[in-house]
């Protein structure tokens, strides 16, 4: 009998002693490594980090982030429009969502190119209401490809919507334009039509 008390206090010690407290908050675990977080998936909350995810989308080359900026017609309610600078008007007639999307899948994914920068300063609004906003802003572009650089300037004034859905905002509305007469004439919508 006394065996077997010694063995159950000796038992009863040791686990006191060696085992951690059942109450503490544990340790956090590790990321698994092969599971990547979405890029940009905390943007789109207010109107300035959509211009953030477009700059993003074109530094890391990834068409998904460029194209979740716009609005999907059937989640939005609002069809996609773009208005191109007027010297390549001619080039992006009927221009759609799909062209939008697949302008920028195309840039990247050319031969030769090695990345994209996109700088603007920060963004001024011009029209704000409960649901949508309007800014206007300058913007230069160069790509870089392993034989050139390619620059791209202009101003651009965006509408943007947020969805009743999911709170997020998005672009429905792009007006491209020049920055005046006597400065480059290869705006976003050269870029664009380049790519088609």
């Amino acid at each position: 009998m006394k065996r077997s008390v010694i063995i159950v206090l000796a038992f009863l010690l040791g686990t006191v002693f060696y085992c951690t407290n059942p109450f503490d908050t544990r340790a956090p675990e590790e990321p698994d490594p092969g599971e990547q977080p979405s890029v940009g998936s905390g943007l789109q909350n207010n109107p300035n980090t959509v211009m953030t995810k477009i700059q993003l989308s074109f530094e890391e080359e990834n068409p998904q982030l460029y194209q979740d900026c716009f609005a999907d017609p059937l989640k939005i309610g609002a069809v996609f429009m773009f208005l191109p600078e007027q010297d390549e008007a001619a080039r992006l007639v009927n221009w759609t969502l799909d062209n939008e999307k697949q302008y920028f899948r195309n840039l990247v994914n050319s031969d030769g190119f090695e990345k994209a920068e996109l700088t603007y300063p920060p963004l001024s609004e011009i029209q704000v209401t409960v649901d949508t906003f309007k800014t206007e802003f300058t913007y230069e572009i160069t790509v870089q490809f392993k034989t050139e650089t390619d620059r791209y300037q202009g101003r651009s004034i965006l509408g943007l919507l947020r969805a009743q859905s999911d709170q997020l905002w998005y672009i429905y509305e792009w007006v491209d334009l020049r920055l005046g007469p006597d400065r480059s004439d290869s705006t976003w919508s050269t870029l664009k039509a380049n790519y088609r």
